[in-house]
C-alpha cells in the first residue's frame, strides 16, 4: 500500500470546476482499479498511470488510498440518494412513493453490482475517522430513516396508511433493504432478489394498509 511522501500538508482544493472534474476522474479510476485488482493490490502509482497524471496530482487532492476510499463511498451514497429521490418524486401517492423507495435501492445496487461487490469485500473499518461517509453510519442511517418517516407520515396524514410508529417502522424497512442488498452482494447465487423484493413490498403493504371494516 502506498505511503504518502513526506511533505507539508497541502490545502484542499477550493472546488473549481477543473478541480472537481479532476477529483471525479481520480475517484472513477480508483474504483475501477479496486474493482479489478482488489483494494490491497491497488496502488496510487497504478491509479496515476491509468489517469495519465503524476502521483503528486493525486496527493494534492487526497492523502492516500484510505481517503480515496472514503470519498468513493461518499460519492456512491450521494448517487444513491439522488437516484432514489428522483424516482420517488415521480410518484403521486404515498404508497407509490414508499414502494418506489424500496425498489430503487435494489435497482441502484443491481446497476452498480460489480463496483459495490469490490467495495464490500474489503470490509468496513468502524474505527476510521471517515466512517461517516460509509454505509450504515449514523449520518447515513439518519438520512434514510428521516426520509422514510416522511413518506410514512405523508401516507398516514392522507389516509393511505394506518396509524403506527414511524420511528419503529422506518429502521425496520431500511434494515430489511440493507440486509437483502448485503446478502445479495455477498452471495448472489443464494438470493432470488426479485422474489425477495416482491415479498418485502407485500409485507410492507399488509402492515401499512388501512384496516377495513366489513
Amino acid at each position: 500500500m502506498d505511503v504518502k511522501p513526506d511533505q507539508k500538508k497541502r490545502k484542499k482544493p477550493k472546488g473549481t470546476f477543473i478541480e472537481r472534474a479532476r477529483r471525479k476522474q481520480i475517484l472513477e479510476i480508483a474504483i475501477e482499479e479496486i474493482e479489478s485488482k482488489g483494494f490491497k493490490n491497488t496502488t496510487i502509482q497504478q491509479i496515476a498511470n491509468k489517469a495519465n497524471i503524476s502521483k503528486g496530482v493525486i496527493y494534492y487532492h487526497f492523502s492516500g488510498l484510505e481517503e480515496l476510499l472514503s470519498n468513493i463511498w461518499a460519492l456512491l451514497i450521494d448517487e444513491l440518494f439522488t437516484y432514489r429521490k428522483q424516482r420517488v418524486d415521480e410518484q403521486h401517492s404515498a404508497e407509490g412513493k414508499l414502494n418506489t423507495y424500496v425498489s430503487a435501492n435494489f435497482q441502484f445496487f443491481k446497476q452498480n453490482q460489480n463496483k459495490l461487490t469490490a467495495l464490500f469485500r474489503m470490509g468496513i473499518d468502524l474505527n476510521t475517522a471517515d466512517f461517516k461517509t460509509y454505509p450504515w453510519s449514523i449520518e447515513v442511517n439518519q438520512r434514510c430513516f428521516d426520509y422514510l418517516k416522511s413518506l410514512l407520515t405523508e401516507g398516514q396524514k392522507n389516509g393511505e396508511f394506518r396509524r403506527f410508529s414511524t420511528e419503529i417502522i422506518a429502521p425496520i424497512i431500511q434494515g430489511a433493504i440493507d440486509g437483502l442488498c448485503l446478502q445479495w452482494v455477498s452471495s448472489p447465487e443464494l438470493i432470488d432478489l426479485e422474489a425477495c423484493i416482491d415479498m418485502l413490498l407485500e409485507i410492507i403493504k399488509q402492515y401499512t394498509a388501512v384496516e377495513t371494516t366489513r
